[in-house]
């Protein structure tokens, strides 16, 4: 990364803030799914509200890479439900879990290299 929180533009910074709080609040509850199966509603409703918060931080992102963000996010997050909930993946949970993280951190490492770059947020005027 080019540069460092300090160095961020306030509307970067914002974006940076919401974009960590929509991430934990969709990507959390399907994590917490595999720990407590039981807080199946908790759960749902924690992933409802991270994906409004996801769809409210895509209109903080420049409208030439909304569309390649909107789409990068919403594969990743099918392919971690499919493998979070997928009952025919015959593999241990800490395997699932170990894998799940590694998808996340690739993810947000690639989200948060555009947004240190200056190539999403939107300019504040």
């Amino acid at each position: 990364m080019t540069r460092d929180y300090s160095k961020l533009k306030d509307a970067e910074r914002k974006l940076q803030k919401f974009s960590i709080v929509s991430f934990g609040l969709l990507y959390g509850p399907l994590f917490g799914y595999s720990l407590n199966k039981d807080a199946y509603y908790f759960w749902l409703i924690l992933a409802f509200i991270g994906s409004i918060s996801l769809a409210l931080k895509l209109r903080m992102i420049r409208p030439e890479m909304r569309l390649k963000i909107g789409l990068y996010e919403i594969i990743v997050t099918a392919v971690l439900i499919v493998w979070i909930f997928s009952e025919a993946i015959h593999i241990p949970i800490l395997i699932k879990q170990l894998v799940f993280f590694v998808i996340v951190g690739a993810a947000g490492y690639k989200y948060f290299k555009l947004l240190y770059d200056g190539k999403l947020a939107i300019e504040s005027k």
